[in-house]
């Protein structure tokens, strides 16, 4: 196994393993590590490998450059992609077994930059890769309020955050849950992800004229149950959409927006029937993803005292003490502080006072002040929770959601400490 912990030596140096054998230790490093991304980058007289772990990019190893393009065109080859093309984007998709057995699907797009070549490979563990519902890290309440949505036998149920937010992940998990053969379950992806058993998957082609419009239409002639639609970026897409939802099938889609208010602005904003869009909708999720809080060696903060809990979270306590607790370091998690990154919701399940406020188009603003009243937690108070309950930290937190009272927090425990 080549050593790639030490990282003391970032200079740029030659590896005496051939580049085949590094790739498959470096991707098998990678996946023990649960990095979703690897970059093999050319920069100023080396070629850089990093990662993406955890939502964050580290630092690997710098190579010399020769011996790193001979790395990048393995890389490239594996994925099936044309490793002497240095001048165009390249793409590809290709699958590797790792020294230890296991096997990994990858993704690889290759383009050039001013010091050669930025090779980013998306890595996807078939064991690992799709999660459960149950192991997303939500907590108890909002698992049951996202089992009642897709056990409706039709509707829109809209998923949406910025991107990196854990979108496609909670869409997979709620396929999975789906996928029992029951069910006729078709997607439109772009990319397809996951290959998922007993589900029909369908990739867009903007070249031969097949977006998520063009084969949302046709999938409705292989009379679906369930329909995923990866993104819904369009008025037409929007439109199929909504009619799907309220015409007996299960529509599951993701949107960009930052709340569960804007993301129904938004599909009004696609030239949407307000009357149409509050019949079809069931439900929206908005997320955000957090490192985890190692459990094992995670420590109180030091300015920590005893915290009170507000009313409206005092529910998601689940029975503990409420507590702040900071990153430390251990072996498990690699002494990062953080062992996995978990799910951080916000759910609106539609009701007959949010279906009446869409049908009026109330404005995002006053909808989000309705589903508040109507019992709805907001991202920054389930975020609040999640603090006081030990499973992330108030810097991780805020670095996440934009929230006044989580970031006031943050600065009274930094004077506190």
């Amino acid at each position: 196994m080549i050593d790639l912990q030490d990282q003391g030596n970032l200079e740029g140096e030659t590896e005496l393993a051939p580049p085949e054998l590094f790739a498959a230790n470096l991707i098998e490093w990678s996946l023990e590590r649960h990095a979703s991304d690897l970059f093999v980058s050319d920069v100023d007289g080396a070629v850089l490998i990093s990662v993406r772990r955890l939502g964050r990019i580290e630092p690997v190893r710098k190579l010399a450059r020769t011996y790193g393009h001979r790395l990048q065109g393995h890389l490239r080859v594996l994925a099936g992609a044309d490793a002497g093309e240095s001048i165009r984007p390249v793409e590809g998709r290709g699958n590797i077994t790792t020294p230890d057995g296991s096997k990994a699907h990858l993704r690889l797009s290759s383009i050039p930059t001013l010091y050669g070549q930025d090779v980013a490979i998306r890595l996807f563990d078939p064991v690992r890769g799709a999660r459960p519902l149950d192991e997303l890290g939500m907590d108890s309440v909002d698992l049951k309020s996202i089992e009642h949505l897709i056990g409706q036998r039709s509707g829109l149920i809209l998923v949406t955050g910025p991107v990196a937010s854990g979108k496609s992940s909670t869409l997979y998990a709620m396929m999975n849950e789906l996928n029992d053969g029951s069910r006729k379950i078709h997607t439109i992806e772009d990319p397809i992800e996951h290959a998922l058993s007993g589900v029909m998957q369908s990739q867009t082609n903007a070249r031969l004229g097949f977006g998520f419009a063009e084969l949302l239409t046709v999938v409705l002639r292989h009379s679906p149950d369930v329909i995923m639609i990866g993104e819904i970026r369009d008025r037409q897409t929007a439109e199929t959409a909504i009619r799907a939802g309220a015409s007996g099938q299960l529509v599951l889609a993701t949107v960009h927006s930052t709340s569960t208010a804007e993301a129904v602005d938004m599909m009004l904003q696609y030239d949407s029937d307000h009357i149409f869009l509050a019949s079809a909708l069931a439900g929206v999720i908005n997320q955000r993803l957090v490192r985890r809080l190692c459990p094992v060696c995670r420590k109180p903060s030091e300015g920590s005292h005893p915290t009170e809990v507000p009313e409206r979270i005092r529910s998601r306590m689940q029975g503990e003490e409420a507590s702040v607790f900071v990153p430390f370091g251990c072996h498990l998690c690699y002494e990062g502080g953080y062992d996995q990154l978990i799910a951080l919701p916000e759910i609106m399940v539609v009701d007959t006072v949010i279906e009446e406020a869409i049908a009026r188009r109330a404005s995002a603003c006053e909808l989000e002040t309705i589903t508040t009243e109507d019992g709805m937690l907001r991202l920054g108070e389930v975020a609040h929770s999640y603090v006081l309950r030990g499973l992330t930290s108030l810097d991780e937190i805020n670095r996440a959601v934009n929230d006044p009272h989580l970031a006031s927090l943050q600065r009274r425990a930094e004077k506190a400490g």
